[in-house]
């Protein structure tokens, strides 16, 4: 594209000075402007029919106007420009002391068609194979060695003296077509104007209004102020603002300074960005032949994940829509285009319901393989430190996470979700799981691998434990309760080992310790509707009669194991999740009668034995 921008500017200018040359000789103004584009396509290798009306002057400045034109670019696969109206004016008297010193040059109804390159890899990946997801990256590698190579010194060189006043362009329209014969992507440039163009250190001002087609359409301004270098290899960037709008919920308002080398089309910039409430500062070094095309380090004070502004300029181009069917499928576009290389602080990161402060990211994307190696922050009030690789470098991407999290409040937790305050207290969780899938609801089924969750200071609410075991043991002792237990639970110990598969998580061992009781159990929880079930064996405390005098208990009530079974929902009141199965209980207390009475009678039959021997 810069080679493109340099075309569009060298050629109206060498076109004229070579009508200028010819003009004391020949006066046929229509065979003076065909030898004149003669000259230009001996000097640039550019080919150029005029199709409409041209028309030269001389005075009082030097002046072509041409209409209805076509210009074909030297060698294959160059873009095939058109326009309607093409008018450029030189001063005469700089011309003497050979300085070339152009009042304007202005453009209305320029058309590009930009070709795919035939090692242009598709631009969609998501019916590929295996197989051809490795030709894929391989055209990709090979497509940038060749830009690499045709774009090191391939600028068009601009006379020395160079000095363009005025330049402007309206209703301009960049189609750039796809090697998969998919719809070519559009861009329409509204206007642009520049002005003082020079090779003379003296800064230079450009303003650019234009709009990337899609399905949510993004408009783009930009304006400017630059210094051009002599030899036209670099550009230093004084000040450069770019707004993009329709992409994010707010514009995006991105300033940058730095330099830009032409040749190698590489940018080294310092970044300032604002979007909404969104602020942050950081550098961007963007190179378009090297690996990572992009090396950013940003911090910000609010991070949405509506702000993608780290995928290459490739990725961008992509829909959220475009990564497979669902409104939950994964952009693996936009995964497998990033050649991107992030450090990321956060002050806040809004996750859905949910809010990282302090986050730390440091991520590596390439090939299809997005690795994050540092992933801190503060979670609801816990401490976050994980890893995680997403590689969708083959057809099937496959996730991996390993971290811990440390002192997360549960209150906090519930308040995100919007759910009642059911539960106050601290967890822990350490994980090691791995899944598959190219949507985030397969990712969900399909997790797998261990997750040990740990509690402090745990209190559930509308579900007394001890209050339901107590009220069934005053039932067993014949006696009523006289006093109102709390309908709440307070554990001293809340835990399980968590094994995830088969879209299910099995909590085996589950157990819960209260004060005058604890509970020993496994349990099921299915992940895509949060219905569970679990069974537990209560083991009573002799300090459970404490609670009330109708809950006493002697040594056989605290030798059996009392079945408590649960079931329901996440969501339901946990004042009916569980019950305790008193035919069980019944049952096991009559054996226990009948194997007591049984070793009475065994002993009083060996004592009336013994003494009937004596």
């Amino acid at each position: 594209m810069p080679r493109l921008l340099i075309y569009l500017i060298a050629v109206p200018v060498v076109l004229v000075l070579a009508a200028a040359a010819l003009l004391p000789v020949f006066l046929d103004e229509a065979r003076l402007i065909r030898l004149a584009t003669e000259t230009l396509e001996q000097r640039s290798g550019a080919r150029l029919e005029v199709r409409g009306d041209a028309g030269l002057s001389l005075l009082p400045r030097l002046s072509l106007q041409l209409e209805d034109t076509v210009l074909r670019l030297p060698e294959e696969q160059q873009p095939e420009i058109s326009v309607q109206q093409l008018s450029v004016e030189v001063f005469l008297w700089p011309l003497l002391s050979r300085e070339v010193a152009i009042k304007g040059i202005s453009l209305t109804g320029l058309k590009v068609i930009v070709p795919a390159s035939e090692s242009a890899p598709a631009s969609s990946t998501l019916a590929l194979s295996d197989a051809e997801l490795e030709a894929f990256y391989a055209q990709r590698r090979q497509a940038l060695r060749a830009a690499a190579e045709a774009g090191a010194g391939a600028a068009l060189g601009l006379p020395l003296a160079l000095n363009i006043a005025n330049l402007s362009l309206d209703n301009a329209r960049v189609q750039l077509l796809q090697a998969d014969g998919a719809a070519p992507q559009e861009i329409t440039i509204s206007s642009m104007t520049a002005s003082d163009i020079n090779l003379e250190g003296r800064p230079a001002a450009l303003n650019l209004a234009l709009q990337l087609a899609g399905e949510r359409p993004v408009d783009v301004t930009l304006t400017a102020g630059f210094t051009l270098s002599a030899d036209q290899s670099a550009a230093d960037v004084e000040e450069l603002t770019i707004t993009l709008a329709g992409a994010t919920p707010e514009p995006v308002v991105l300033q940058t300074s730095g330099t830009i080398t032409l040749n190698t089309q590489r940018a080294e910039l310092a970044l300032e960005l604002t979007s909404g409430e969104i602020q942050g500062t950081g550098t961007l070094v963007y190179s378009s032949f090297e690996s990572p095309q992009i090396d950013a380090q940003l911090r910000l004070n609010l991070l949405d994940p509506a702000l993608l502004l780290l995928a290459g300029p490739e990725a961008a181009t992509t829909t959220p829509d475009s990564a497979g069917s669902g409104d939950d499928a994964l952009p693996l576009d936009a995964i497998r285009l990033a050649d991107t290389r992030a450090d990321l602080r956060v002050e806040r990161a809004i996750l859905g319901p949910h809010a990282i402060d302090n986050l730390r990211l440091r991520l590596r994307a390439a090939e299809g393989v997005l690795k994050i190696d540092t992933i801190t922050g503060t979670l609801h009030g816990g401490a976050l430190n994980a890893t995680a690789t997403l590689d969708a470098h083959r057809a099937t991407a496959v996730l991996s996470s390993r971290g811990e999290l440390t002192g997360l409040d549960t209150v906090q937790l519930l308040a995100a979700l919007e759910s009642e305050p059911l539960l106050s207290g601290l967890a822990d969780a350490g994980w090691d799981l791995q899944s598959r899938g190219n949507t985030s609801t397969a990712l969900v089924q399909n997790l797998e691998g261990p997750l040990n969750l740990t509690t402090r200071n745990v209190v559930l609410e509308q579900f007394g434990v001890e209050r339901m075991l107590c009220e069934v043991v005053a039932q067993v002792n014949q006696a009523t309760l006289a006093t109102e237990l709390p309908q709440q639970s307070t554990f001293q110990d809340l835990s399980a080992r968590v094994t995830l598969g088969e879209g299910k998580a099995r909590l085996d061992p589950l157990q819960a310790d209260l004060a005058h009781m604890a509970l020993r159990g496994t349990g099921n929880l299915q992940l895509d509707s949060y219905a569970f079930n679990a069974e537990f064996r209560a083991r009573l405390s002799p300090t459970l009669g404490e609670l009330d005098p109708a809950c006493r208990v002697n040594e056989r009530l605290t030798a059996i194991s009392w079945p408590v079974l649960c079931s329901g929902s996440l969501g339901d009141s946990p004042a009916s999740w569980c019950r305790v199965d008193s035919k069980e209980i019944l049952a096991s207390l009559t054996r226990n009668e009948l194997e007591r009475k049984a070793k009475e009678e065994g002993g009083r039959f060996l004592q009336r034995l013994f003494k009937g021997k004596d």
